[in-house]
């Protein structure tokens, strides 16, 4: 399939920027928790944390909330970088491939394990970065949120989507057939 020149170019312009997404998320995330103080600037705000991600929180609180932090941001570099891989394969022309199919569909499922495990995540890393505070001052936190919301609405959406490719794709495949 011949795609146009301004989705070839659109699309390697997203692909390497989810390429950067993925890279820098884990990163930005371990600066912030190895250097609460320093990072503020950058005012990144990590979802149902508020306050406690500060200096005060010992380093042996800190690390163990952010291998915690980690695995939904892995999810999420990992959805990125099958996001990459579905613009490569749209740069290419292969818009209805089975592989431009199976990375939307990575997509799909990756914004729904991210929520989920930044739900579970939720509870050890309040707990961590409350435990030094002491007896009757620690606190377990779980929140879902408006964010929440909104990556499952696009979870459900980049599903539906993928599904009517597939459809698109077999019913072409069929049509192809009778010629």
């Amino acid at each position: 399939m011949k795609v146009s020149q301004r989705l070839v170019t659109a699309s390697r312009i997203m692909g390497w920027l989810s390429v950067a997404g993925a890279v820098l998320g884990p990163v930005i995330v371990t600066l912030c928790f190895l250097f609460p103080h320093s990072t503020r600037v950058l005012d990144i705000h990590f979802n149902h944390l508020g306050a406690d991600l500060i200096e005060a929180v010992p380093i042996e609180f800190r690390v163990p909330a952010l291998l915690c932090a980690l695995l939904p941001t892995g999810i999420a570099s990992f959805a990125l970088v099958a996001l990459a891989r579905l613009f490569r394969c749209y740069a290419s022309g292969e818009v209805f491939s089975g592989r431009a199919l199976a990375a939307l569909s990575q997509v799909t499922s990756a914004l729904f394990w991210y929520v989920l495990a930044g739900f579970v995540m939720q509870a050890p890393i309040s707990l961590l970065l409350t435990y030094y505070r002491g007896h009757g001052h620690r606190a377990i936190s779980l929140g879902f949120g408006s964010d929440d919301v909104e990556v499952l609405f696009i979870a459900g959406v980049t599903f539906v989507i993928a599904r009517v490719m597939a459809e698109a794709r077999r019913i072409a495949d069929e049509n192809e057939g009778f010629v």
